[in-house]
């Protein structure tokens, strides 16, 4: 990774930029009745959140409580978190994914984080004109990836979260927070992360399978493991696996959306097919999941 003390964006290859998911999840402004996670959750996402009113606070259980203040911003940290908020809480959120190929986020040491929101002005300046481009979409709710939109309003939708990001970014820098090192690979792993990344989520462990992909990228299972598991720890199943998951957590997210009608999206044979298989997973039902909550 090349990056200077005074340059906050680091240098990589067009290819290893392009394999980045970067995907806004949505932006609301909201006081009130936001989800307290008492217990650790596992939150597959990252947030940054500016306190309007009221506080925010987050902990794990390897780190002390940090506590958020009426202007400041909190930004969380993707994995496992307990949060809370005060019950007259009012937050700008913006919840999106800026992730490796492999789901890890791509700035993760240092975080959680607070800072004073004076200190950064384009920061919220840049989080607002986020918010009238999801509002006109989903007005409150969640950005999924089969929701229509005509080419400007990708366009739109897209430049405005990347310029939050870059703001962002070079925030985080001043604070000492970097990103995750881009390490060389090889290459078959790239491409096999990518097809995962990119199948219909119905496709996954039926036509995507790690046999299907080990053939698409021209090497043995046996090879393509090995590769797999040596980069990334985690099996080809395993990714499979984890992007179904994900997508699943995901759509629990929209409240309009039924168990039955989240489980036949995702390809399962029956809900009670899918209740098992979230809740060997997750140790909880899908639910518990929604009603306990996953907002930031």
């Amino acid at each position: 990774m090349n990056i200077s003390k005074f340059n906050p964006y680091p240098e990589y290859r067009l290819e290893q930029w392009s394999s980045l998911r970067i995907q806004l999840l949505w932006a609301y402004q909201k006081q009130g009745n936001l989800p307290q996670a008492i217990d650790l959750m596992d939150y597959h996402f990252q947030s940054a959140a500016l306190v309007i009113k009221g506080w925010a606070k987050v902990g794990t259980d390897t780190q002390a409580e940090q506590l958020a203040k009426p202007g400041q911003w909190l930004i969380f940290k993707q994995g496992q978190r307990r949060q809370q908020f005060s019950s007259d809480c009012e937050l700008l959120s913006i919840v999106y994914r800026f992730q490796l190929p492999t789901g890890q986020a791509f700035y993760d040491a240092g975080l959680p984080l607070i800072f004073e929101a004076a200190d950064a002005p384009g920061l919220e300046t840049e989080a607002r004109k986020v918010l009238p481009l999801m509002e006109r979409h989903v007005a409150a709710g969640f950005l999924r990836s089969q929701q229509v939109l005509d080419m400007r309003e990708y366009m739109l939708t897209q430049n405005a979260l990347r310029s939050f990001l870059l703001e962002l970014t070079a925030v985080l820098h001043a604070k000492g927070v970097h990103p995750y090192a881009m390490n060389e690979g090889a290459p078959q792993v790239a491409q096999a992360l990518g097809i995962i990344n990119a199948a219909e989520v119905p496709e996954l462990g039926k036509s995507v399978t790690s046999a299907s992909i080990a053939k698409q990228v021209s090497l043995s299972l046996t090879h393509l493991e090995r590769l797999m598991v040596a980069e990334t720890a985690r099996t080809v199943f395993q990714h499979i696996d984890a992007r179904k998951l994900q997508t699943a957590q995901d759509a629990l997210l929209v409240d309009h959306d039924s168990m039955k009608a989240i489980a036949y999206s995702l390809g399962f044979s029956s809900p009670a097919h899918f209740n098992s298989w979230f809740k060997k997973r997750t140790q909880m039902t899908p639910l518990q999941f929604r009603r306990r909550g996953s907002l930031g």
